[in-house]
C-alpha cells in the first residue's frame, strides 16, 4: 500500500510546494525578514515528508520532535494552507487534503510544544 507521501508525489512534490511558498513570501518581505527561511522551508519539508510517510509510529514520534524543533509555529500553519490549497488545485479530492494537513497538524501538535520555538 502506498503512503500517502507516496499518493502526493513524494518528498520532491512536498519540496517543490514548500519552496513555492517560501519564494512566494519572500516578494513580501525584506532581506532581514526572510533571512531564517532556508532553515524553515528545509524543516518544514522534511517534517511533511515525515508525516505523511510510513514509518513505524516509536520512530515517527521521536523523528517528529526532533524536525519540530526550531519550526516557527505560524509560518508552519501557513505552509499546511498554502499546501492543503495547491492539492486542491492539482485535482486531489477535498477530503483527501483536508485529512493530509490534519495528519501533520495533528503530528506537529503531539510533539512537545517547548521543542517549537518561534524564530
Amino acid at each position: 500500500m502506498e503512503s500517502l507521501l507516496d499518493q502526493v508525489g513524494g518528498t520532491k512534490f512536498v519540496n517543490r510546494t514548500v519552496s513555492e511558498f517560501y519564494g512566494a513570501l519572500s516578494y513580501h518581505l525584506s532581506a532581514y525578514e526572510t533571512c531564517d527561511f532556508r532553515k524553515q522551508l528545509s524543516r518544514q519539508a522534511q517534517f511533511l515528508s515525515h508525516a505523511l510517510s510510513s514509518t513505524p509510529e516509536p520512530d515517527r514520534s521521536s523523528r517528529a520532535r526532533f524536525l519540530a524543533r526550531g519550526l516557527n509555529p505560524e509560518l508552519f500553519d501557513s505552509m499546511l494552507e498554502y499546501f492543503e490549497g495547491r492539492l486542491l488545485e492539482l485535482g486531489y479530492r477535498p477530503d483527501f487534503s483536508t485529512q493530509l494537513v490534519a495528519i501533520v497538524t495533528n503530528l506537529y501538535g503531539g510533539c512537545e510544544q517547548d521543542l517549537s520555538i518561534a524564530c
